[in-house]
């Protein structure tokens, strides 16, 4: 099984990348996919968008494949596409 974690939101209400907000000390994102890897998913998929750059400077990654929407503008179905 594959899990497929969508990161490609520009998080413009939030006012700067939502995925490398602190929580607990470490990035969102970085919580989301440990809680991932627990779930023992042969492949982990994640897609990102809006600050991929700070986002893939930013987190602590663990063999995820990381695939880019480079139109994340065009809404969650865009992000879906590129993941799958």
């Amino acid at each position: 099984m594959t899990a497929l974690v969508l990161a490609a939101g520009a998080s413009s209400r939030f006012g700067s990348a939502k995925q490398l907000a602190p929580v607990a000390g470490r990035p969102m994102l970085e919580r989301v996919l440990e809680t991932v890897a627990g779930a023992g998913l042969a492949d982990v998929v994640v897609v990102l968008g809006a600050a991929a750059d700070a986002i893939l400077d930013g987190v602590a990654w663990r063999g995820e494949r990381i695939v880019r929407n480079e139109h994340p503008e065009a809404g969650l179905s865009s992000s879906l596409r590129v993941g799958l």
